[in-house]
């Protein structure tokens, strides 16, 4: 038997899995200078950032340094409005108390997001799959080949922390700490938003198991349920403050494409995308990274349906929506990191713990994937 996985064991892992990143990250700045990607040209954000402040990281640092910009004035105009303000925020908080630049503040939070997130995410496995499912959960969300994010300045860790702190408190019977969590999640990433009806139907199924009476049921299910929203909300009225315009947010996500669009035509896009690879031979020849976000949602997709088959309702839709998040984009691309705060899939894949041989091959395989990933991220290489 394996040895209990207490908080002090879980952070020692959290740590030793942080410390494995940043060393194959600053491997690769180092050994492979010359190796550039076609983002290159940013180089300001290069020569002050860590190796892990890559991509988007460069527009959280911008808000976390000067604010939001002007709002954009034409379709295909790329502005940080796109970005939800929790993670910059905090970025700049810790900046300021600890007079680190806001790359490294980014850093730190995004560690001590990852630690806090694993201690809460073993505690969550031993309650649903019991103590001896806990270990292997816990590395195959490490080890998931686009995990790294959680070490990057991106606020995926944040997300799934919140998360996991909202889903805890709601079995717990903690419905106020459960709904501030929830709140704080629709501040931190459009993935929130999706967290809504899972907590509903957790906090359904928890009033379920005490015998609550359904009209006090349905409150507080629908109170927690709503607080994601709410913390979106809260959002669209900032913005409405200041620029007028409450769904700046939507309007700046769609900037980032090249024509108007709406979440309706998200599906089709990616039917087109996906008959360009196979007309050219980008599937799995040029392009086979791009063709792996595709098998990363194929994946999800069916640990959402094993969930089900489990009847755990709640998870199962928590995991199906946050894939249903990349189709109504119009692009495959990053939806190997949309996934990553889907945690109750990461319990369906430590089952595979069940065959030894088997999931330390999968491990392996998938830490020396995660590396490469690294290294094509911090070149510019591989946005995610």
């Amino acid at each position: 038997m394996p040895a209990p996985a207490t908080p002090r064991r879980v952070l020692l892992l959290g740590t030793v899995w942080l410390a494995f990143v940043w060393a194959v990250a600053l491997l690769a700045a180092r050994s492979t200078p010359w190796l550039t990607g076609p983002a290159g040209s940013a180089a300001a954000l290069a020569s002050r950032g860590t190796p892990l402040a890559r991509w988007d990281s460069g527009w959280y640092v911008a808000i976390a340094e000067s604010g939001y910009e002007a709002p954009p004035t034409r379709v295909g105009q790329q502005t940080n409005h796109a970005f939800f303000p929790l993670y910059p925020a905090l970025m700049r908080g810790v900046s300021r108390a600890t007079g680190l630049d806001a790359p490294r503040a980014g850093a730190l939070v995004s560690a001590a997001a990852l630690l806090a997130a694993l201690v809460l995410f073993a505690a969550w496995t031993r309650r649903r799959f019991g103590e001896e499912r806990v270990w292997p959960t816990l590395l195959a969300f490490l080890a998931f080949p686009t995990s790294f994010f959680f070490a990057s300045v991106y606020s995926e860790s944040l997300l799934v922390f919140l998360a996991l702190a909202a889903v805890l408190a709601l079995e717990t019977d903690h419905d106020a700490a459960a709904a501030a969590a929830g709140l704080l999640t629709g501040l931190t990433r459009i993935s929130g938003l999706v967290l809504a009806p899972a907590l509903f139907l957790v906090s359904w199924r928890r009033s379920h198991e005490r015998g609550r009476p359904v009209p006090q049921a349905l409150l507080r299910a629908g109170l927690v349920g709503a607080s994601p929203l709410a913390g979106f909300g809260l959002f669209c009225l900032y913005f409405h403050e200041r620029f007028g315009d409450a769904l700046l947010l939507v309007k700046a996500q769609h900037n980032w494409s090249r024509e108007a669009k709406t979440v309706f035509d998200g599906p089709r896009l990616i039917l087109q995308e996906i008959g360009r690879d196979l007309a050219t031979g980008h599937i799995l020849v040029k392009s086979p990274v791009r063709t792996m976000e595709g098998v990363f949602l194929l994946l999800f997709l069916l640990l959402a349906w094993r969930l089900a088959a489990r009847r755990l309702w709640p998870e199962a839709l928590y995991v199906f929506l946050t894939v249903a998040i990349v189709f109504t984009s119009g692009t495959l691309e990053s939806g190997g990191r949309y996934v990553l705060p889907a945690f109750p899939a990461f319990a369906v894949l430590g089952g595979f713990a069940a065959r030894p041989a088997v999931f330390r091959s999968l491990v392996a395989l998938s830490l020396v994937a995660q590396a490469g990933y690294v290294w094509l991220y911090v070149h510019w290489l591989w946005v995610g």
